[in-house]
């Protein structure tokens, strides 16, 4: 969050995994405060392997995914409700400028 980029948080995957026994690590990409049509928002990644999902905050739903099964989904869109005040203190520290420039 200092070098004002993306913030990536890594977590242990579970659902699928575990019926496997295996884990797979979920990377969570959290962007900038974005505004667009008056409203102000932020955009979260989710990837893990090959799946994907992507949501918004305040809102906290995902918008779209791929290879989330729907109760997966409904974690993610539970992550994305009970941290949105931490997600949105993420956000206002990613400095786009600083971003743009590789600085």
């Amino acid at each position: 969050m200092d070098n004002g980029k993306v913030i990536v948080k890594k977590t242990q995957s579970t659902g699928q995994q575990e019926e496997t026994g295996r884990k797979e690590e979920m990377k969570v990409l959290v962007s900038g405060v974005l505004r667009a049509e008056g409203r102000t928002f932020v955009r979260v990644s989710f990837l893990r392997g090959k799946d994907w999902a992507e949501g918004i905050v305040p809102e906290g739903v995902i918008e779209k995914a791929e290879g989330f099964t729907k109760e997966e989904i409904g974690k993610l869109e539970e992550y994305l409700a009970g941290d949105q005040e931490a997600i949105l203190k993420q956000a206002k520290g990613i400095n786009p400028i600083r971003n743009l420039f590789h600085i």
